[in-house]
């Protein structure tokens, strides 16, 4: 995964931690934020057997908005309304 990219999980870990449909994103620090789960695990935390076997692909309904000091997700308006 990219740092400050959003990714949809398609594929859960196998020990419960990401579900299919997270929207998951990385830090530019390497830590791994979840919207569902409203949280975030240190690289430590996540990069290990059991947490790291989920799957990703790129997000399609919301983006990441980063600022100085803040990433905000929003979601991705439909600009023919």
């Amino acid at each position: 995964m990219e740092k400050l990219k959003l990714y949809t999980v398609t594929k859960p870990s196998s020990d419960g931690t990401f579900v299919a449909g997270d929207i998951i994103w990385l830090s530019a620090n390497g830590d791994l934020n979840s919207c569902k789960g409203k949280g975030w695990l240190s690289k430590a935390e996540w990069d290990s057997s059991g947490t790291n076997d989920f799957e990703v692909e790129p997000c399609k309904t919301h983006y990441l908005d980063v600022s100085r000091w803040s990433e905000t997700v929003r979601k991705v308006e439909d600009i023919s309304k």
